[in-house]
């Protein structure tokens, strides 16, 4: 079975602080299976337990913004497992 999430590019890099605290306040939503930070701090990858995004991604543009002060998403490509 392949699993898809989506990456999504933050407007800027953030700091491995915010990259975790970001990463544990995402996780903790029921419908989110795992949430992953590049490396680089460029790229934050989700995947819904249900493909549900809309829900998912209002709560992560949210979290993002107020954790790593008004860092912004905006969608980059499919990521398949």
């Amino acid at each position: 079975m392949c699993i898809m999430g989506r990456y999504y590019h933050l407007s800027k890099k953030v700091t491995d602080n915010e990259s975790q605290k970001i990463t544990k306040e995402l996780q903790s939503l029921d419908d989110v299976a795992s949430v992953e930070i590049t490396e680089d701090h460029e790229y934050i990858k989700i995947v819904t337990r249900d493909d549900q995004f809309a829900d998912v991604m209002g709560n992560a543009v949210n979290i993002c913004s107020r954790i790593a002060k008004d860092v912004e998403l905006s969608f980059a490509r499919f990521a398949f497992e």
